[in-house]
């Protein structure tokens, strides 16, 4: 990026958080899903085995799972938020909508290469991509024991917003609807049929409110509500 160039105009937090909305819930339903997928797979090991196999693998496997399952679903007509496509020119799948661009890794963005270093300076430029979109990250926290998600988030390095938090109510409202229609970008093992890992279920939004595609219709809630 040329140090004298007008600086690029990013989002602020009331419309990040309604681009995003839907998607994040997606891709928050596609988390739990791959959570879900790793507790079931190491659920027949040795507990030495299974503290082994979480330090070297575990957090790359889950956001890959996560992030190949939203490059499915993305990738699948009219089952997704409209104008958005994946975009895998670094290998890892994130996504851009023309305004957004949202990268989905467990930790946010260190500036250790010149990649990163371009993420986190939103240097749309350098990553080549489109539309000049403002950079965020979907991250999440997990509880102590490291089996179960506790919150996601949306941010975006060098803006003044704070991190919006994803609804995990309806988050989970949509893994189940996903579940128990068998959908494409889920994994095809008990996982996916029974939730193990899953934290019980908030009371249901009305069906009226769940699609297929994703959990809520979009609405712009205003400022007053980011805080939830």
């Amino acid at each position: 990026m040329d140090e004298n160039s007008t600086p690029k105009t990013l989002m602020s937090r009331k419309e990040a958080r309604r681009v995003l909305r839907q998607l994040s819930i997606g891709v928050g339903a596609l988390l739990l899903a791959a959570v879900d997928e790793w507790n079931t797979q190491c659920e027949p090991h040795s507990g030495h085995l299974r503290t082994e196999l979480n330090a070297l693998i575990r957090g790359t496997c889950i956001a890959g799972m996560a992030a190949a399952g939203t490059a499915v679903w993305i990738g699948t007509p009219k089952m997704h938020p409209p104008r958005h496509e994946v975009i895998n020119r670094y290998v890892w799948p994130a996504v851009i909508n023309g305004t957004a661009y949202l990268a989905i890794h467990h930790n946010e963005t260190q500036p250790t290469n010149v990649r990163r270093w371009a993420f986190c300076r939103q240097d749309s430029d350098t990553l080549e991509l489109p539309g000049d979109p403002t950079h965020c990250e979907l991250t999440w926290d997990y509880d102590p024991m490291q089996t179960h998600i506790t919150h996601i988030w949306i941010s975006a390095p060098g803006v003044e917003w704070e991190p919006i938090e994803v609804p995990m109510a309806k988050v989970q409202a949509q893994y189940e609807t996903w579940r128990k229609r068998g959908m494409r970008w889920l994994p095809r093992t008990g996982a996916a049929a029974t939730g193990v890992a899953t934290h019980p279920l908030p009371v249901r939004p009305q069906e009226s409110d769940l699609r297929t595609g994703i959990a809520v219709k979009p609405r712009d809630d205003g400022d007053a509500q980011d805080a939830q």
